[in-house]
């Protein structure tokens, strides 16, 4: 007969049940979703930097420009491929002084800067918009050095060989043949508006603005000399509104573009004002990510060792 194998002292083999399997799934679900998090918050974070970092290398490069120039550089066309002949260079190239009609389409000229293409892509790999106050694109424009802010003009000189102020102001003219700076930067430069409707650079001194040219017929008067001379935009994290580096325009990408934040786009023609604001991620009309560098006329004159001097 066959002997039967005794089953006493043999413990079961350990495993795992369904439910301890269930919650170890879940429980390196909640970890995988929590690391992916981190990591598009940190690649966010490290994008919104590169933008800075860009924005600010072309402040410096455009005033090192003016330096040499005496004026502002025209937009590139931001429709030309990188690879294009003429991709990056002042348009028209050379300049003449009216940077093409409207501006639409403008980019920051990088070859004319010194720059190359990637320092004027923002970290979301779409180029920098440009615009810029085309009273200032003609030499010697943005040369400030014979006006002294005590002078007793208040009117700008008509563009010669001291820019808008008076070439004849010295010691000995000083103060009624010198021209004050308001009176260069006073109706000049672009407006800049906020998503709520009120001016934050005002080329007009004292005065308010209906809706034709911000969105609330409310803002206050913004005392003079506050202009722009000229806007740098990065389209943000939705890029809408931006050229890439093959020229093509790119529609809103996660969310939709915000009605103000449209007014930024790079195809448009020069606008009645631009716009700066925080932040503002919820999808919607509202929404706004624009990374917005938009200087003052004597910001970038001083810069540029150009502003006004004592005399």
């Amino acid at each position: 007969m066959r002997r039967q194998r005794p089953t006493q002292g043999f413990a079961a083999e350990p495993g795992f049940t369904l439910i301890e399997i269930a919650v170890v799934i879940v429980i390196l679900s909640l970890l995988l979703a929590m690391i992916a998090g981190i990591a598009t918050a940190m690649l966010g974070q490290q994008r919104r930097e590169a933008t800075r970092q860009r924005l600010a290398g072309v402040e410096t490069a455009i005033a090192l420009f003016v330096s040499q120039n005496q004026r502002l550089p025209c937009p590139a066309d931001g429709t030309r491929p990188g690879t294009d002949a003429n991709a990056g260079k002042e348009n028209p190239d050379p300049p003449s002084g009216t940077c093409t009609g409207n501006q639409a389409n403008g980019v920051v000229p990088w070859r004319a800067l010194g720059l190359s293409e990637q320092d004027v892509t923002d970290g979301w790999g779409n180029r920098l918009s440009y615009r810029v106050s085309l009273d200032f694109v003609t030499r010697p424009a943005m040369n400030l050095t014979y006006c002294d802010p005590g002078g007793g003009k208040t009117s700008a000189e008509p563009l010669g060989s001291g820019g808008y102020c008076d070439s004849n102001c010295t010691s000995a003219t000083f103060p009624g043949g010198c021209t004050a700076p308001a009176a260069v930067t006073s109706n000049r430069g672009l407006r800049v508006c906020n998503l709520s409707g009120s001016v934050v650079m005002n080329p007009t001194p004292g005065s308010a603005f209906s809706v034709e040219n911000c969105s609330s017929a409310a803002a206050s008067p913004i005392p003079p000399s506050t202009g722009a001379a000229y806007v740098v935009i990065s389209h943000g994290e939705n890029g809408a509104g931006a050229y890439n580096n093959q020229g093509v325009l790119q529609a809103a990408t996660g969310t939709d573009s915000g009605t103000e934040e449209a007014k930024n786009a790079a195809n448009l023609a020069l606008r009645t004002y631009y716009v700066d604001d925080f932040a503002s991620y919820p999808a919607g009309t509202g929404h706004f990510d624009d990374f917005v560098l938009r200087p003052s006329i004597l910001t970038v004159a001083t810069k540029a060792q150009l502003g006004p001097r004592a005399h």
